[in-house]
């Protein structure tokens, strides 16, 4: 989600929405008289967050043993709700029966918060639903120069990555795309290189032993206007029906890439066994 010239994770958004709002209703009771609960609901969040981040590892947990490291990589936004919802009520409820003055405030802050990051969501979810239903009617070039209309790319789930071969990260996740491109051929991963000559892409992908199908030329960069794109990498998953379903800004790791083409309708097949 884009705040002026800054792209934001539109999840980080909901999730310090929630945190404020938590925070102003504990300030709220504090100011009037009742304990002031917000170390209490810092230790909780910051529990379930932990937590929150074990859960999602252990459910994508072959993506991860493909990319040990990754697991460390907060930033690529990979928490479970389920679990950091759990941890973050029973974090606050054994708070609460340690210390009963906070009890009233640390169970006022986390409703709050709690209903006031499902609201975030919400809106979040409506803004993009709204924003680009379809995809735009856009004709752009492959290698070898032929016209490729973005329009006619329906009837299978799709998967664009808006890069550039100057990009670091764009560089460091190009491999993961790749193979999951060539693990899951029910998916379309098209790569759409910004701003830059099919002479220059062709030898950055030869450099790097690299050899994508659906490789897309946006010299004019109509892709990043059209989606207000403020950084690169920037993924969009969309539907077979061409709808945009989820944007992710930044590198990807196996892992999250998995759960956002499970999102748009497949299934990602089970990686080898790693020895």
């Amino acid at each position: 989600m884009n705040i002026g010239p800054l792209a934001f994770p539109a999840a980080l958004l909901a999730l310090l929405f929630g945190v404020i709002a938590g925070m102003a209703a504990i300030d709220f009771l504090a100011r009037r008289g009742h304990a002031d609960a917000g170390n209490a609901l810092y230790f909780a969040l910051g529990a379930s967050l932990l937590l929150a981040r074990i859960g999602y590892v252990v459910r994508w947990w072959p993506q991860y043993m493909q990319q040990p490291s990754s697991m460390l990589n907060i930033r690529d936004g990979g928490f479970d709700v389920v679990t950091g919802m759990v941890a973050l009520l029973l974090a606050a409820t054994l708070i609460g029966w340690k210390r009963a003055a906070l009890r009233r405030s640390l169970a006022v802050g986390v409703l709050v918060g709690v209903a006031a990051w499902a609201f975030g969501n919400l809106v979040v979810s409506r803004l993009v639903d709204a924003a680009h239903p379809t995809l735009p009617a856009v004709v752009l070039q492959d290698l070898d120069g032929r016209d490729v209309a973005l329009s006619t790319m329906r009837g299978q789930p799709s998967v664009i990555n808006l890069w550039a071969t100057w990009c670091g990260p764009c560089r460091r996740e190009m491999p993961v795309l790749v193979e999951a491109q060539r693990k899951m051929p029910s998916v379309r991963f098209v790569f759409a290189d910004q701003g830059e000559s099919a002479a220059v892409i062709r030898q950055f992908l030869q450099a790097q032993g690299l050899a994508p199908t659906h490789v897309l030329l946006d010299e004019g960069m109509q892709l990043t206007q059209f989606y207000s794109v403020r950084g690169y990498p920037t993924t969009l998953f969309l539907d077979a029906q061409g709808h945009l379903r989820d944007t992710h800004v930044g590198e990807l790791s196996r892992a999250v890439l998995a759960e956002h083409v499970a999102r748009i309708g497949q299934v990602p097949t089970r990686p080898a066994t790693v020895h």
